[in-house]
């Protein structure tokens, strides 16, 4: 058999706004803040001071170093513009080149072609009286440049 409190435990029964809150969490009481006074280090303001100058040095390198490149890849783009002149320009005197040369050998066939070789042998023997050199006719040296003789003066005959 029950008790009572095991009976009234076991059809206890609260309605309303005075049921209890199970498991609260108490309110966070925040502490009001206290002011810091921090004394800065004489080495801590030292390496600031020096931070600060290595910033103004390093910007300055900075600086340097952009200018020098700015520099650099403008040279660098008037240098390539000015190869692709020249090239340009190598190029239109190689058409030139080639146009002239063209040109002269269809000139040197057109007076080859011109020329009767028979004809210039019919005049030279008939009507100038021009023979073929004998044996003992014909002399023949050493030139000092075989490309180009200009004579000054008799051939030895030795």
């Amino acid at each position: 058999m029950k008790s009572v409190d095991e009976r009234n435990r076991q059809y206890y029964y609260i309605e309303g706004n005075a049921a209890r809150k199970l498991n609260e969490v108490p309110a966070i009481q925040e502490r009001p803040e206290r002011k810091k006074e921090h004394k800065v280090n004489q080495k801590i303001q030292k390496n600031a001071k020096r931070a600060k100058a290595f910033d103004l040095q390093y910007t300055i390198a900075l600086m340097v170093a952009t200018t020098i490149l700015f520099v650099s890849c403008i040279s660098m783009l008037t240098l390539q513009a000015n190869v692709t002149e020249q090239r340009r320009q190598i190029a239109n005197l190689e058409r030139n080149l080639n146009a002239l040369t063209d040109n002269n050998n269809e000139t040197s066939k057109r007076l080859e072609s011109s020329v009767d070789l028979t004809r210039i042998y019919y005049v030279a023997v008939n009507d100038l009286g021009m023979v073929y050199p004998g044996n003992g006719q014909v002399i023949s040296y050493k030139a000092s440049n075989p490309d180009y003789v200009k004579q000054f003066k008799d051939i030895p005959t030795e």
